[in-house]
């Protein structure tokens, strides 16, 4: 189980990275957040939805190509039900607050994806 410190660190780096504040989020760096927030997401009951769609947003994003339509049709409800989460938490503390912010990470990493596509040549 992670300490709040550590929980609030990796909620820190994954927003920067999925912000585009740092190096761009490779398929491999998602992957490797993606194992960072496995274990203790399993650990709690609540929470072991976020860790069964992060699964399968790692399954995704080890694909060779990775299928972009696929991993926003994940991400998108992922940071919903992130949102959710947060609002369990209670309204005391910086917790359900960088929850919110991890959402919003999600969903404009998701709209980013899409204009991305959207800009491609075919």
């Amino acid at each position: 189980m992670l300490s709040l410190a550590d929980t609030t660190d990796l909620l820190d780096q994954t927003t920067t990275q999925l912000m585009g504040e740092s190096d761009a989020l490779t398929p491999q760096a998602g992957i490797a957040l993606i194992d960072s927030w496995l274990a203790p997401l399993q650990v709690g009951e609540n929470s072991r939805p976020l860790a069964d769609q992060l699964v399968t947003l790692k399954v995704l994003l080890a694909a060779n190509p990775v299928d972009e339509s696929a991993v926003r049709g994940v991400v998108g409800p992922l940071a919903e039900q992130l949102t959710l989460f947060s609002t369990q938490m209670g309204g005391e503390g910086e917790m359900p607050a960088l929850l919110e912010g991890l959402a919003t990470a999600l969903r404009q990493a998701s709209d980013g994806s899409k204009a991305d596509t959207a800009e491609s040549p075919k």
